[in-house]
């Protein structure tokens, strides 16, 4: 961590340590590697986020069109540790997005958590929909929008190229190898370059990575390196010629003695994160059906409290 940062709380160290992304780009094609592909070349991408169990949050940007996703009962239950009613209030809400009318299909995927074009320029409108109508609350609607719309961002193919041409003329011009051996038939290869020259090749990824954990109250994992000119490694897994791991331990970024924190990047090919356009209706979401949505919504749930032989189930989305 930074110089001055907070000491993270235990449940949010508990989010730092599951904190998963995944990342897949590929061609819109999927006929050539990544590695033969030129600057210019259309690229599709996509990005998901967990904390060690279901997705919380995706986007995907392809063949210019946005898909976004989150999941309501994993935000409570994962993110903001939500008790067991908490957790209930989030399937039942989801439960009852899915017998919204047709009229409303976009909608009902999205509040179910499932993935559903979306308006990339909305995110924003959308928050402000869901805190207006969902019993969102409205900084947690802000953060999770602007989570997805940096992540919308980061995914942008001229923005993935600039990423990839970034690490590559780092490790280029200042990374030196040195052979670590070998473990589980992979050869292991340290990396190592000045401390300002490992955090610029992974800039836009930390920028993420502080970025949200600052707009969720959850102290950064780590900052502008304290000693630029100090060195750092970082290990890299070979098999089979290809590079399938790399891991790099960002307390070397911090000026005092501080416990490990890892990261690590596991590059594989297949479809950990598909690029295929999911199968949702033809329009993407718009606020307006969104709103209509959570009125609807709404209605059932005044409905189910004035109803004493059902229980009372209060605040759809709430954690």
């Amino acid at each position: 961590m930074a110089t001055g940062a907070q000491e993270p709380t235990m449940a949010e160290a508990r989010l730092l340590a599951n904190l998963e992304l995944t990342l897949s780009v590929g061609d819109p094609a999927d006929e050539s590697r990544l590695n033969d592909l030129d600057a210019d070349d259309p690229l599709n991408a996509a990005m998901t986020l967990n904390f060690g169990g279901r997705d919380v949050a995706g986007v995907k940007q392809l063949e210019g069109r946005t898909y976004a996703r989150v999941g309501a009962e994993a935000v409570v239950e994962d993110v903001y540790g939500g008790d067991e009613a908490a957790v209930a209030r989030a399937e039942r809400f989801q439960e009852d997005a899915a017998n919204l009318p047709d009229a409303l299909a976009t909608a009902s995927l999205a509040l179910r958590g499932e993935w559903v074009e979306v308006e990339p320029f909305a995110f924003a409108s959308y928050a402000e929909t869901l805190a207006e109508h969902g019993g969102v609350p409205a900084d947690t609607a802000t953060a999770a929008a602007g989570a997805l719309a940096d992540a919308s961002a980061l995914l942008d193919q001229a923005a993935v190229w600039e990423s990839v041409g970034r690490a590559e003329s780092t490790l280029r011009s200042s990374a030196s190898l040195h052979p670590a051996g070998e473990e589980r038939g992979a050869e292991l290869i340290d990396v190592r370059m000045p401390a300002r020259d490992a955090h610029r090749a992974v800039g836009p990824l930390l920028a993420l990575l502080d970025d949200q954990s600052a707009r969720f109250g959850i102290p950064s994992l780590v900052h502008a390196p304290a000693a630029p000119d100090a060195e750092v490694t970082s290990r890299l897994s070979i098999r089979n010629g290809v590079l399938s791991n790399a891991s790099v331990d960002l307390a070397q970024f911090a000026p005092d003695a501080v416990p490990p924190l890892p990261l690590t990047l596991s590059l594989a090919g297949g479809s950990a994160l598909n690029l295929t356009p999911p199968e949702t209706p033809a329009t993407p979401l718009t606020t307006d059906d969104l709103s209509v949505a959570l009125l609807y919504l709404n209605e059932q749930n005044e409905s189910r409290a004035e109803d004493p032989t059902r229980a009372d189930v209060p605040g759809p989305m709430q954690p």
